[in-house]
């Protein structure tokens, strides 16, 4: 999906169980961002069909529900993978902090540290879009309740980092659970329920004993983590 109003490109990747990743692109090189492992293939395909040379793989943070695909793609292509500084991953080659940047062509992408669903978790701002992975799904957010998840720092990201950013970003999350490629960060700040909780204890007590008992068991959390932190 090339959109006409941006100057770079820009295709988004999903798979059956929701889970969403990203070519972002310019002048044929390109970043990669959160491909799981039933993605490397069709962005293999995406990559090639538009003669592009992956530069970066981004995972976002430690995933714990799915297994990426970075470490495949980085053996297929010359791309390092780049995380934050405090994911456990071995493989990382570039480890990045609040506030870096890096050129995708003369395309800058900055790094935002978002964590609260994990601690090592980044948002990635892009030219009118940011990709926010879990730390903000689209009417609602990442829960916090598994290793690496911390109420207290989800209510920060959401109340202070975000809301301090432009309205008029368009949102791309890491997972999409109503058929939504996107939203806005105004439609975010407006509707989004965990985005209007009336006290930071109040979400935190939501976060940590009313919404687990909403959502479903990560069957494969420890498979999971174990390969994604190697």
């Amino acid at each position: 999906m090339k959109e006409s109003d941006q100057d770079y490109l820009f295709e988004q990747f999903r798979v059956e169980r929701g889970c969403l990743g990203y070519v972002v692109a310019d002048a044929r090189s390109a970043a990669i961002i959160d491909p799981e492992l039933e993605m490397v293939e069709p962005i293999l395909d995406y990559v090639f069909e538009h003669g592009l040379k992956p530069a970066y793989i981004v995972d976002t943070h430690t995933h714990a529900d799915h297994i990426s695909g970075a470490r495949e793609l980085k053996s297929k292509t010359t791309a390092k993978i780049v995380m934050h500084e405090k994911a456990p991953a071995s493989c990382v080659d570039i480890r990045v902090e609040d506030g870096d940047r890096l050129l995708v062509g003369d395309l800058s992408i900055k790094f935002i540290h978002t964590p609260g669903h994990a601690k090592d978790l980044v948002s990635v701002m892009l030219p009118g879009r940011i990709l926010t992975a879990d730390a903000l799904l689209i009417g609602s957010c990442g829960r916090t309740d598994l290793p690496n998840g911390n109420a207290v720092r989800q209510y920060h990201t959401l109340y202070y980092t975000y809301r301090a950013l432009p309205d008029g970003l368009l949102v791309y999350p890491g997972h999409d659970y109503n058929g939504r490629e996107h939203s806005t960060l105004k439609e975010e700040k407006e509707s989004n329920p965990k985005m209007h909780f009336a006290t930071e204890e109040e979400f935190i007590e939501y976060m940590e004993r009313e919404n687990p008992d909403k959502l479903t068991p990560v069957y494969h959390l420890a498979d999971a983590l174990k390969a994604n932190m190697a």
